[in-house]
């Protein structure tokens, strides 16, 4: 994601410069050799340069606006070397999506810890990296509390492929950014499931189980976005409903489900996706701040069984069609697909 803002910046007419983390030497690599990115598998040479961590103090000082594309793992670290190159006046635009997992903060809410009072920006929506690089129509909501930092990211972003727009719901925002990956996760174990029990190709998609536990994730991003102070309203748009369908559909997220629901083990499936499965450590996160909202997350909790017990044994279909009935009625024990 990093480097399709930084590719989709310079595009505009900004002054791009990509700055990689000493775990992106290989980006660096691929970029000093002219080649495509290595995972996104296209050209960014001729648009953006590339600092390696060391040569950041090279860029930030004079930056205007700093993007920050890395995993909610990595984001305390990485805010923090560079909290240590002076950038005045900057504003911090962060498309970093889910929660720390020690702490259960946003990403707003780590920045503030370690930037203080600088303006920040949250970057939510259906946004896949690949698109914003292809150049492919895109909506972004740049969530912030300060109109004139929401308003200069949405500006930088803004292009006739790119429709930028601005909401100060940052609990919102980035509650439903982060609560996505777990329905996306839900939704692609129901589809995956077709591969042990769909026995036509007329229910080979197990669509409607599908679009059951999509229905209920939202209802449940609903309420734990209510919970956090956001407006449900917001789950209703980009950062919501939006971010949630492309997740399902293409995001790794969605392919995770589908690898868990089909048959492969946690581990398995995190080695054949390759790279971060946010969905994973934000299920125990949701999970944590719904037992202190006094909240309860069927969808979660389908996801945290899933994750957590053997679904391969001689009870699987009985243990499936009761992560079913867990997601659609939100009770462990109701048939009732009306209850909740």
């Amino acid at each position: 994601m990093g480097t399709a803002l930084a590719v989709h910046c310079a595009r505009n007419g900004a002054d791009s410069v990509l700055l990689a983390t000493d775990k992106d030497e290989a980006v660096v690599d691929v970029w000093r050799r002219g080649l495509p990115h290595p995972s996104l598998r296209m050209p960014f040479h001729h648009y953006v340069r590339c600092r390696p961590a060391i040569e950041w103090a090279a860029a930030l000082p004079g930056a205007a606006l700093v993007f920050v594309a890395v995993s909610s793992g990595g984001l305390r670290r990485v805010l923090a070397q560079a909290a240590r190159i002076e950038a005045p006046g900057a504003i911090w635009v962060l498309a970093t999506k889910g929660w720390e997992q020690d702490t259960l903060q946003t990403p707003s809410q780590v920045a503030t810890d370690v930037l203080g009072n600088a303006p920040l920006v949250s970057l939510a929506g259906p946004a896949l990296a690949a698109e914003i690089l292809a150049g492919s129509p895109t909506g972004i909501l740049c969530a912030s509390r300060d109109q004139h930092a929401r308003r200069r990211a949405a500006a930088a972003l803004a292009s006739p492929a790119v429709a930028a727009f601005t909401t100060s719901d940052v609990a919102g925002a980035e509650t439903a950014a982060a609560f996505k990956n777990v329905v996306a996760v839900a939704v692609g174990l129901a589809e995956g499931l077709s591969d042990r029990f769909g026995e036509s190709a007329l229910v080979a998609s197990f669509a409607n189980a599908r679009a059951a536990v999509f229905a209920r994730g939202m209802l449940d991003m609903a309420a734990l976005v209510e919970s956090q102070g956001g407006r449900p309203a917001t789950v209703l748009g980009l950062a919501g409903a939006g971010d949630l369908y492309v997740t399902c559909q293409h995001g790794r997220n969605g392919r995770f489900g589908r690898l868990l629901g089909s048959g492969a083990t946690v581990e398995g499936a995190v080695r054949s996706i390759g790279s971060t499965v946010e969905g994973v450590a934000s299920t125990a996160a949701a999970l944590r701040l719904a037992a202190r909202a006094q909240l309860d997350l069927p969808t979660a909790r389908a996801v945290d069984l899933a994750l957590t017990e053997d679904l391969t044994g001689e009870q699987v279909s009985e243990q499936l069609w009761d992560l079913f009935l867990t997601v659609v009625s939100g009770s462990r024990t109701s048939t009732d697909p009306q209850r909740g």
